[in-house]
C-alpha cells in the first residue's frame, strides 16, 4: 500500500455506538472500530474518565501519560495542592469537568472560584506544548497541525466558556449551537483550504470541539446531536471526494459520550485497510511513520 500524505481528523468525543446506531457510512471508512484509551492507573492517568487535556497528547506522542508528562488538566507547580483540590471538590477524587452535564450548579460554581483562585495565585496554569516531554508526530517533516489541544494554543474556541452556562440555562442554548456552528463551518473550511495546498504537507491534522460541547448540552436531546452527526458524516464525505489514492484518512475519537458522559473507549476509521483489531490510541502514531516510511 502506497502513502504518500496522511489526513488525520481529530473529532472531539465521536461515539463508536452512535456512528452504528445511525448508520453513518462515511464516517465509517473501509476499516472502523473502537480504539482502547490509556487510561489505567499503570499508564499514569489520575482519573476513571478520558480527559481530553490527557488523550490528545497519548495520540500525538504515541506514549501513556505517566511517559508523555500530561496527566493532568492543568500544571500544579505544588502537587499536594491539586490533590487536596481533588479530594475536597470532586467526587471520589476525580476530574472536577466530568461528568459535567450531571454537576449540581453550587458545586460547580464553588469549584471554579476555587479553581479561579488557585489560578490567580499561581499554583495552577494552563498547559502547553512545552509539558509534553516526548516527541510527537509532528516531529514528521512536512507536518501541519491546527487547534490540538495542549500542543496549539487556539484549541479551543471562546464559547467553551459558556459551556457550563448552556448546561444550566436553556436561553442560552441556541447562542451556544450557533456558536458551534460557526467553529464547525471555520475548521471544515480549513481542512479544505489545505486540501488545495496539499503539496505542501505529508502529515496534517486538524482537532475539532463541537460534538463535546454538542453532547454535553443537549445530551437528553438525541436529534440534536444526530444534526451534528449528520454534519461531520457529510463533511467526511466531501473530504473523501478530494483526496488522492494515496492519502490515508485517518478519523479518530479521544473518547465517545453517552448521556453527557464520556465512555471509555475512542473511535477510529480509515480509508485503507491498516489490519488493525481493538488498537491501542498510542499505536497509530508509530503506525503512521511507518507508513510514510519513517
Amino acid at each position: 500500500m502506497k502513502i504518500n500524505r496522511v489526513l488525520i481528523l481529530g473529532i472531539d468525543a465521536l461515539e463508536y455506538d452512535l456512528v452504528e446506531e445511525w448508520d453513518l457510512k462515511n464516517l465509517k471508512q473501509e476499516e472502523y472500530g473502537k480504539t482502547i484509551l490509556p487510561i489505567s492507573k499503570e499508564d499514569g492517568y489520575l482519573y476513571s474518565e478520558p480527559s481530553t487535556l490527557i488523550i490528545w497528547p497519548s495520540f500525538i506522542t504515541g506514549f501513556p501519560p505517566k511517559k508523555h508528562g500530561v496527566d493532568t488538566i492543568k500544571k500544579y507547580p505544588l502537587n499536594s495542592i491539586y490533590k487536596l483540590y481533588l479530594n475536597i471538590f470532586s467526587s471520589s477524587g476525580e476530574d472536577h469537568l466530568t461528568p459535567i452535564a450531571s454537576q449540581k450548579t453550587f458545586k460547580r460554581r464553588v469549584m471554579d472560584k476555587i479553581s479561579h483562585i488557585i489560578s490567580q495565585m499561581k499554583l495552577s496554569r494552563p498547559l502547553i506544548k512545552e509539558d509534553i516531554k516526548t516527541s510527537s508526530i509532528f516531529d514528521l517533516p512536512n507536518s501541519i497541525h491546527l487547534h490540538i489541544p495542549v500542543y496549539d494554543e487556539d484549541a479551543f474556541p471562546p464559547y467553551k466558556k459558556k459551556l457550563v452556562d448552556a448546561i444550566e440555562n436553556k436561553t442560552y442554548r441556541p447562542i451556544f449551537e450557533m456558536q458551534c456552528m460557526e467553529e464547525f463551518k471555520q475548521r471544515t473550511k480549513e481542512v479544505f483550504e489545505w486540501l488545495e495546498r496539499k503539496n505542501e504537507w505529508n502529515l496534517f491534522m486538524q482537532y475539532f470541539f463541537v460534538l463535546d460541547g454538542i453532547q454535553h448540552v443537549f445530551y437528553n436531546n438525541p436529534k440534536k446531536i444526530a444534526k451534528f452527526y449528520i454534519l461531520f458524516d457529510e463533511f467526511v464525505g466531501k473530504v473523501r471526494e478530494k483526496i488522492d489514492d494515496d492519502t490515508l484518512l485517518l478519523i479518530v475519537s479521544d473518547h465517545g459520550q453517552h448521556k453527557g458522559i464520556h465512555t471509555t473507549h475512542g473511535f477510529y476509521s480509515s480509508n485503507k485497510p491498516l489490519g488493525l483489531k481493538n488498537p491501542k490510541l498510542i499505536d497509530f502514531r508509530w503506525k503512521i511513520e511507518e507508513l510514510l516510511g519513517m
